[in-house]
């Protein structure tokens, strides 16, 4: 009998008598925005793999990156992936691109039509309507990456990672695809809220006069364009309203412990019929264009539909306790300059901390079941 358990141990460890680690894997990647793949490379390195950015954003500059100058793909023309385009792209890099072990796409999802050819996994992270404007500009395009999404699922070859619910609901409703959901955590910028001088900020496209609207006039302040995180969070908290259902910046804020302030649901929703250029303004690109949408009452893009969105609103990250508890709602100004006044913001604080150590960890072993997949997939195929 021991003989056969030393004999079975054997074969677990392996040819070289040592138990084998998952491979260690590089990704490469183009992109839009910096900050949901600064995400992503921060929890994939944290992880143990490797990952090669490149950003052809004008807005690299934001995280102190610079922006990459990529042969054959722009700023300008990556909405039109036509097959020449793809086929250049190939020959100039196939050589360099054979290196990585597969490749990560977040915005736009179209850009993982550049390694149609490679025959290795795509990551794609699912974050803005991952059909972007091509829905309006470009459906040739939209319906060759429709195709591809279909196909690369159904091989196992393309994973797909939703980083929040309204964008796994749009998904879903346009290719018929399912998609993981894990949420951002945003830990790039080491920062952590501290609430060390007076007033909160408001993120507020609207403008809103807070002078009239509150007796107190020195609970909402002004900080100037271009701070950095940790001036931001040296402040009370933050109030929202909204202009979309998931932003990148809230995920910094929450993870940074910083007390948090939205409109409830309802209020929202009258916020939105009051200035519906400036909040919740960006939950369609037919909305952002201000084009038609197919007025379909079930059409996630039919923005002219209270029903969608209230749904829109429903699937929102700061409506979603699974996610992010401890956020404060307020259903008109009176009660929010009270919370303002009234709250127990380090008490408030210290439960988003607590709370952000199981997010994390949650996060984290989603990543991690996906990473080692594709290590195992990859070692079997060797």
């Amino acid at each position: 009998m021991r003989k056969l358990i030393l004999f079975l141990y054997l074969i677990l460890l392996g040819n070289n008598g040592f138990a084998q680690e998952p491979k260690k894997l590089k990704f490469f990647n183009i992109d839009l925005h910096i900050a949901v793949i600064s995400d992503v490379k921060y929890i994939f390195e944290e992880l143990g793999h490797e990952v090669e950015t490149n950003s052809i954003s004008n807005q690299a500059w934001l995280l102190d990156k610079n922006k990459t100058e990529i042969k054959i793909i722009s700023q300008k023309n990556w909405k039109n992936l036509d097959d020449e385009l793809i086929e250049k792209f190939y020959h100039e890099y196939k050589d360099y691109l054979n290196q990585f072990d597969g490749f990560i796409v977040t915005h736009a999802a179209s850009l993982a039509l550049l390694y149609e050819k490679f025959n290795k996994p795509i990551i794609i992270v699912n974050s803005t309507r991952y059909s972007n404007n091509l829905i309006i500009e470009n459906k040739l395009i939209l319906e060759k990456l429709n195709k591809f999404l279909k196909a690369g699922v159904e091989k196992n070859k393309i994973f797909i990672v939703s980083n929040n619910k309204g964008d796994q609901h749009y998904l879903k409703y346009h290719t018929g695809l399912d998609s993981e959901f894990i949420p951002s955590l945003c830990l790039y910028t080491k920062a952590k809220y501290r609430g060390i001088n007076p007033g909160f900020i408001a993120k507020d496209r609207v403008n809103i006069d807070f002078n009239i609207l509150f007796e107190n006039k020195n609970l909402i302040t002004k900080i100037d364009q271009g701070y950095k995180w940790q001036e931001l969070y040296d402040y009370k908290g933050v109030v929202h309203f909204p202009y979309q259902i998931s932003t990148m910046s809230l995920y910094e804020q929450y993870s940074a412990n910083v007390p948090l302030f939205f409109p409830s649901k309802s209020f929202l929703i009258d916020l939105h019929y009051i200035y519906p250029r400036k909040i919740l303004s960006e939950l369609s690109f037919y909305q952002v264009k201000r084009k038609i949408p197919r007025l379909d009452k079930d059409n996630p893009d039919n923005y002219f539909n209270k029903e969608i969105i209230k749904q829109w609103i429903d699937y929102a990250d700061f409506y979603d306790p699974g996610n992010m508890p401890y956020i404060q709602y307020f259903n008109n100004f009176a009660e929010l300059e009270y919370l303002l006044e009234h709250s127990d913001l380090k008490q408030i604080s210290i439960q988003m901390e607590e709370y952000n150590k199981i997010r994390k960890k949650r996060v984290f072993r989603q990543w991690k079941a996906i990473l080692d997949k594709l290590a195992k997939n990859f070692q079997k195929n060797q």
